[in-house]
């Protein structure tokens, strides 16, 4: 069940006034497909992997917060590219995107936690990718915490 409108918001101030360090709202998330991509040999497509690993990698940010508070960090999650066989191999992450603000009216801080998750795999030459985008809205912490991990 999800409560939205005034309940929803008179929810989350008493949580939050109840002293409660953090709590979820909602969460949702869309499948990801792509279609499967073929390249030349086995060691081509696993280049295109350690390419898109590389990729994420640089997404990464750490915490930062402004002059008015706001926090934004982006975090990888992952074990790196793995050989799953003779002629497969799979890499499997998940960006995950924070965004915070202040709620001075709340003493807290309001982050939403959002993410994409891919998992792709080469089988010989064909590289296959699946995955979800999805997001968590409203977690609440005291201003003077760190940012919460998902």
């Amino acid at each position: 069940m999800r409560i939205t409108g005034n309940r929803a918001a008179m929810g989350a101030a008493g949580i939050a006034m109840a002293g409660l360090s953090s709590f979820a709202l909602a969460s949702g998330s869309v499948p990801v497909m792509q279609p499967p991509q073929d390249f030349e040999t086995h060691q081509a497509c696993v280049a295109a992997l350690e390419d898109l690993a590389a990729d994420d990698r640089r997404q990464v940010a750490p915490l930062s917060i402004d002059a008015d508070g706001n926090r934004r960090e982006v975090t990888l999650s992952t074990k790196g590219i793995e050989r799953t066989g003779e002629t497969t191999a799979r890499y499997d992450a998940t960006l995950w995107y924070q965004h915070g603000r202040p709620r001075p009216d709340l003493q807290r801080i309001e982050t939403s936690h959002s993410y994409a998750h891919r998992l792709r795999e080469c089988s010989g030459a064909t590289m296959t990718t699946t995955g979800r985008d999805g997001y968590t809205l409203g977690t609440f912490d005291p201003i003077d915490a760190p940012e919460p991990k998902p």
